[in-house]
């Protein structure tokens, strides 16, 4: 086997790893939205937006993508703690990206939460983001909802699954 060979094996070795090490301590992998779902989301989006735009576990960032179309004037932050798919959007949209644990971010000047999480983390938005948003702040979701509370407008995805999408203002 040629060096080249063995340092192609050993730099796909390191990135399958590294993603796998984080799916499994996060709990869930960067799972890109459909792009029916993207279209849904847009949709559902409010036309105006005061603050930053948020997308919380941005992974690969196409959803950043989409919000930097919609808000072209707003400043776009995604978190992602996984380094792979962090680097990866920070080089494909631009988007400010924060390598850290949400939950322990400071959204005093963010008028939209963008979110495609597993129900625990939902859960956990729930009982620990929620209070610390400010008034008026959209939360747009998809596949899960926030449980205890009522969305303003629900849009059903044309995929396959009919993937809804949650709209939530505080």
């Amino acid at each position: 086997m040629s060096l080249l060979a063995i340092i192609v094996v050993l730099i796909a070795s390191l990135v399958a790893g590294s993603l796998l090490f984080w799916t499994l301590r996060l709990g869930i992998g960067p799972v890109p939205t459909s792009p029916s779902v993207q279209k849904t989301i847009l949709e559902i989006l409010p036309d105006h937006l005061t603050g930053d735009a948020v997308e919380l576990g941005c992974g690969w960032g196409q959803l950043l993508n989409l919000l930097q179309v919609k808000y072209p004037t707003q400043t776009i932050y995604g978190y992602e703690r996984s380094p792979i798919p962090a680097m990866f959007s920070q080089l494909t949209t631009g988007a400010c990206i924060k390598k850290q644990d949400f939950f322990n971010g400071d959204f005093q000047q963010t008028g939209l939460i963008l979110c495609y999480l597993y129900p625990g983390a939902m859960e956990k938005i729930e009982q620990k983001l929620i209070p610390e948003l400010p008034s008026g702040c959209w939360i747009v979701t998809h596949t899960f909802s926030l449980r205890k509370r009522h969305p303003v407008n629900v849009m059903k995805s044309n995929d396959i699954y009919q993937t809804p999408v949650y709209l939530y203002r505080l």
